[in-house]
């Protein structure tokens, strides 16, 4: 089944759209990237209440940590079981049901903390059950952009998701930080349970038809479910290496690279740049600005040549720019390096979603995309190390050396995997 098949044409519009937003004129990618504003928002609200929530209850940063993993373990845990529901099942109600369940969770945290009957263990449930169902929504919501947008559209549909995750990054994060001042925390649950009937509202308007697909790996003579489907997504990747070198590289980003903003920047920001924890979040600030950066930058190109060096050299660019926020003691060189690292990563993560569907078939896409939320999953494995490196040597040298890892296994890989850097 084709993009052009399962959704209808452009939408005439009494202006012009700039080609940057030019799949937004396709009606049900634009529901979609409008619940993705709603969806974002929601839930980067939800992380800045949650951990200042656990810190009044308990006191104990250990306990912020400690949810934060809860949160992020289903990731891990269910990451290719969610991949191969994407592929089987219908994307737009896998979308629906998991949207009702986040919605169901920032409800009861509003009932019980209103009603004062909040306790700890309330806390970490309700993050496993929501970490549960963002484990399932990514791959079924990252898979269903190819079916909306046709194929020469498809770069710029991915780089303007990103653009609305990294949007809310900002706003939605700041947001939730004024209504604090203003409201207290079941109160501003009971907001994102809210916004989350808008999201439903925007998911449920999208017309996809999914046809019946082929289980083509399947053993022979037995029926197709979930465990066939989970092995044949895995034997399916293991004979594309384009697949394995494109997902092989994530690695280096997001296990080495990725948990410098929640080790290196706080620890930068109080003890280098002594500018205090106001300051600390100003930084985090400036990778969101070069994320927004970033995704519009994608979204503007209608054709990348050399994509595979490309990518390489933004995980290069992104080390270097590590190394100068490593030894910067300027708040405007550290902030211009941040902007830097955010342009980045958004531009890499955009290139590489679309590469990762381009080169695999469409019947594995859920399958496919799901290996990057085990990535992300193996953050936290990540920041344990960036964490040991920052209390032996220090946040200026500890960053450093996660800075000139990055660049020296990416570089190892440039000389292992010729297939990656050849890719059109």
């Amino acid at each position: 089944m084709t993009a052009t098949d399962s959704q209808p044409p452009p939408s005439r519009c009494f202006f012009k759209i700039p080609a940057t937003f030019r799949a937004l004129t396709f009606p049900n990618y634009r529901y979609m990237w409008l619940g993705q504003l709603g969806h974002s928002a929601a839930i980067w609200m939800e992380q800045v209440v949650r951990p200042l929530l656990m810190l009044e209850l308990t006191g104990a940063p250990i306990q912020v940590g400690l949810v934060v993993a809860v949160r992020m373990a289903p990731q891990l845990l269910f990451g290719l079981l969610a991949g191969a529901a994407a592929d089987r099942y219908d994307k737009r109600r896998i979308l629906l049901a998991t949207q009702w369940i986040t919605l169901s969770m920032h409800l009861v945290l509003a009932v019980l903390i209103l009603a004062g009957k909040l306790a700890i263990w309330h806390v970490f449930v309700t993050a496993f059950v929501a970490g549960a169902s963002m484990a399932f929504n990514q791959p079924a919501r990252q898979s269903m952009i190819p079916r909306l947008v046709p194929a020469d559209a498809l770069l710029n549909a991915i780089a303007l998701n990103t653009m609305a995750i990294n949007i809310m990054r900002v706003l939605g994060a700041s947001l939730a930080g004024i209504l604090l001042v203003f409201l207290d925390y079941g109160q501003v649950y009971l907001m994102n349970a809210i916004i989350f009937i808008y999201v439903i509202w925007a998911t449920a308007r999208i017309t996809l038809k999914e046809t019946p697909r082929t289980n083509r790996l399947a053993p022979a003579g037995m029926a197709p479910n979930l465990l066939h489907d989970l092995l044949a997504g895995f034997r399916y990747m293991l004979a594309n290496p384009t697949v394995l070198h494109l997902v092989g590289l994530a690695l280096v980003i997001f296990v080495i690279g990725q948990p410098y903003q929640q080790v290196f920047v706080p620890l930068l920001a109080l003890d280098v740049l002594k500018i205090g924890r106001s300051g600390a979040g100003g930084l985090l600030a400036c990778v969101g600005v070069g994320a927004l950066i970033g995704s519009l930058a994608i979204a503007s190109l209608q054709k990348l040549p050399r994509r595979g060096l490309i990518l390489m050299a933004a995980i290069v660019a992104y080390g270097m720019a590590l190394l100068l926020l490593a030894y910067s003691r300027s708040v405007w060189l550290s902030s211009a390096a941040l902007i830097a690292a955010g342009i980045l990563t958004t531009a890499y993560n955009s290139l590489n979603v679309s590469l990762l569907v381009e080169k695999s078939a469409a019947d594995y896409h859920g399958r496919v995309l799901s290996l990057l939320s085990l990535d992300r999953g193996l953050v936290s494995v990540g920041a344990v190390i960036a964490g040991v490196l920052a209390q032996f040597f220090g946040p200026r040298i500890g960053l450093g050396i996660v800075a000139l890892a990055c660049i020296a296994m990416t570089l190892l890989i440039y000389y292992l995997a010729p297939p990656l850097r050849k890719i059109k």
